[in-house]
């Protein structure tokens, strides 16, 4: 916020409005200061990572090194950076008409938001009308839905390179996701409640931005998606940062509530490179 903004706030008569716009301004400011404490630990760990002292990281930015130490400790996650930045939009299907294939856990968005503020985010949950286009010419969107309910959503997810969904065989009704160069098809299967959810980022397509995408193929895996990022963040924002990729997940939940039970990562994160056409997994810590 400027000295401008503050002064036009300032300015306004009426008490309440005036009370409204700072109130407004607070948290505004606010969501800037998180950004930018997320960034400056993110730069701090990495320079440490590559092998810079504290005090050398002080003396670059003008502080101490106690005090390097210090900020380097607090404030959001800098892992937190693999939603991006500034505030964010959780696009979710409107199910109030009844139960929709492709639709999620309607516990999904909510525990998701929570996560995001958390992390130092403002979130909004926005619903979408099924079977109609939406609105993907946005930053900072997460869309919680899979592409039978938009078609949008089918063409954005269509352009995945490497994951895409199969056709379900004969006799087996069982939805399923292909990883096409490893010529498999992953589709819920064990003796436990089992689904699979599809994690990715994807270009918008205006080509100006990305897209987060969490799908699960049946309610259970989106929730299970949304504890991986809880518990798995750190690691995917190693393996992916801010890249455009996609990977899928393996869920076991409970039978009769649906709640995840574990989420783990069930192939690599497949990261696609827009420069070299091969596909290839981002590099595994052994």
């Amino acid at each position: 916020m400027s000295a401008d903004d503050v002064a036009r706030i300032f300015a306004i008569e009426d008490k309440v409005e005036r009370l409204k716009a700072a109130t407004e301004g607070v948290a505004a400011a606010q969501q800037t200061i998180n950004e930018l404490t997320r960034i400056r630990r993110a730069v701090i760990r990495e320079l440490h990572a590559e092998g810079w002292t504290f005090a050398r990281i002080g003396a670059a930015a003008g502080l101490s090194r106690a005090r390097i130490h210090q900020v380097s400790t607090q404030g959001p996650a800098p892992e937190g950076l693999f939603f991006g930045h500034g505030p964010l939009t959780l696009l979710v299907p409107d199910t109030r008409a009844g139960r929709l294939m492709g639709a999620p856990d309607p516990a999904a968005a909510p525990r998701l938001a929570d996560q995001l503020k958390e992390l130092g985010f403002g979130v909004t949950i926005e619903p979408f009308a099924p079977g109609r286009p939406v609105d993907l010419l946005r930053d900072g969107l997460i869309v919680i839905s899979g592409p039978e309910l938009s078609p949008s959503l089918r063409q954005l997810i269509a352009g995945d390179p490497r994951l895409r969904r199969a056709v379900a065989r004969p006799g087996d009704g069982r939805r399923g996701i292909e990883d096409r160069a490893a010529r498999r098809i992953y589709r819920p299967a064990s003796p436990d409640p089992h689904d699979i959810a599809y994690l990715a980022r994807l270009p918008r397509p205006d080509g100006r931005g990305t897209v987060l995408v969490i799908d699960g193929l049946h309610p259970p895996g989106s929730l299970g998606a949304v504890r991986l990022l809880a518990t798995r963040l750190a690691t995917l924002h190693e393996r992916a940062a801010n890249r455009r990729f996609s990977v899928l997940i393996g869920v076991r939940y409970e039978r009769g509530t649906g709640e995840p039970v574990d989420a783990d990562l069930l192939t690599p994160v497949y990261l696609h490179d827009p420069v070299d056409s091969r596909l290839r997994p981002a590099r595994q810590r052994r």
